[in-house]
């Protein structure tokens, strides 16, 4: 498979292509990459100014790149139809989801794709000792913080609900 790298000037032209087939003017909606973002693909915000965030993990995905900016394209439309509306992912955003040809789910988690981000930057691993389910983590919270002093018992494994993990630091295996 040959490797695929998008931009901001692929999502401004499929923009203009939405915009022309929608009968809005999105060139308004400030468009920003996000090295940071590992936990979503994609986030609209209304503003203002109105602006969509997507993740660098995306431009490098295919299967991922144009669900994800067709996704955060309906928000879009349906906010510059209804300034000032908040349908989340409502039946108004649905349809809107149509209207560009994307995927009309809240969160569209083909195989492994946020689970492959976090793993590259995870700082931390939870392993079940007793059914092998792995957790990753990009910063120490409360899970982190309660295996990291011992206290085993007050963590349950989301498969299993084991209270036995290993607890890796995986900034220190580099």
């Amino acid at each position: 498979m040959t490797a695929v790298r998008y931009g901001l000037m692929d999502v401004r032209r499929e923009y203009a292509r939405l915009d022309a087939l929608c009968g809005v003017d999105t060139r308004g909606v400030l468009l920003r990459v996000s090295a940071r973002a590992k936990s979503r693909l994609g986030l609209f915000r209304p503003g203002p100014p109105p602006s969509i965030v997507i993740s660098a993990f995306v431009l490098d995905r295919e299967d991922l790149f144009w669900d994800t900016i067709r996704h955060e394209y309906a928000h879009a439309l349906v906010w510059l139809r209804e300034p000032g509306s908040r349908h989340g992912h409502d039946a108004v955003w649905k349809a809107a989801c149509r209207e560009v040809g994307c995927n009309p789910r809240a969160t569209v988690r083909p195989e492994g794709a946020i689970q492959d981000a976090r793993m590259a930057v995870a700082k931390y691993r939870v392993v079940c000792k007793t059914c092998g389910q792995e957790s990753f983590y990009l910063r120490e919270g409360k899970i982190v913080t309660l295996l990291r002093f011992g206290k085993k018992d007050r963590v349950r494994c989301k498969r299993c609900g084991a209270t036995d993990f290993r607890l890796e630091d995986l900034r220190q295996e580099s």
